[in-house]
């Protein structure tokens, strides 16, 4: 599939991008410069899929600070018990048994902390928090960030940009970028971190006027000190979806 990124999202790839994550969805391209760098990993939006924190905590064991509030430990139970009265979905019962096992195995470390919070509206709800009051929680100056909340990431922009001398990066996906791409160019302009890379999710469609794809994952750095090439996809992206062709990005 064909699309267009704006130029004002236009950007030069790090040298020395890597794959964190698992294959298709849930993998970000991240400059490794800023993983050494981390002190710490603060990820909104988990769901039932922690490969990128793995895999991050494999290079760099540094704490990491979780917030999803859809899921929980006696969520994934509930699932289990579910599927388990399903006789006939054998594979499915072992899929939510080991999804349990190693939510439990992963945040059971003592450097691994899950808090079930939504993040990004201030509410007098004690289920939803600010990132402003999660980093207020936070000594380290040496933050790696990765958001993926559902579109709820634009609420978070203006702290992004008044605590960037604190990140060492970001990996956000944005949501609905047909009405906020104001938002996304302002921010990106805005931003004192680099952008290193842009891919284009495929489980979104592609405006049909300008080919403008609906969701896009963008990956900021402040370490990453040599460029490449930019050639779209980059050799480690992945399509989200494994059973519809990648969106191949032109900037115009």
């Amino acid at each position: 599939m064909l699309a267009n990124l704006p130029i004002t999202l236009d950007f030069q790839p790090a040298h020395d991008l890597l794959r964190l994550g698992r294959d298709y969805d849930g993998g970000y391209l991240v400059s490794s410069a800023d993983v050494i760098q981390t002190e710490m990993l603060i990820s909104l939006g988990i769901n039932d899929d922690w490969s990128f924190e793995e895999k991050f905590s494999e290079i760099k064991k540094v704490p990491i600070i979780a917030y999803d509030g859809s899921i929980s430990a006696k969520y994934f139970f509930k699932r289990l018990m579910k599927y388990s009265l399903r006789f006939n979905r054998p594979k499915e019962i072992r899929k939510r048994y080991r999804t349990l096992i190693n939510y439990k195995k992963f945040f059971d470390d003592e450097k691994n902390v899950h808090y079930q919070k939504f993040v990004g509206l201030n509410s007098a709800d004690p289920s939803y928090i600010t990132l402003s009051d999660i980093l207020k929680q936070v000594s380290s100056d040496k933050i790696f960030m990765k958001i993926d909340i559902e579109g709820s990431e634009y609420r978070l922009l203006d702290t992004l940009l008044e605590q960037s001398d604190r990140l060492t990066g970001v990996a956000i996906e944005f949501h609905d970028c047909d009405l906020n791409l104001a938002k996304i160019e302002e921010f990106i302009r805005s931003f004192d971190l680099k952008l290193v890379h842009v891919h284009a999710n495929n489980f979104s469609p592609i405006r049909l006027d300008d080919k403008l794809p609906l969701t896009l994952e963008l990956s900021f750095s402040k370490y990453a000190d040599s460029f490449t090439e930019l050639i779209l996809p980059h050799p480690f992206d992945m399509p989200n979806n494994p059973f519809r062709s990648e969106i191949t990005l032109s900037i115009c």
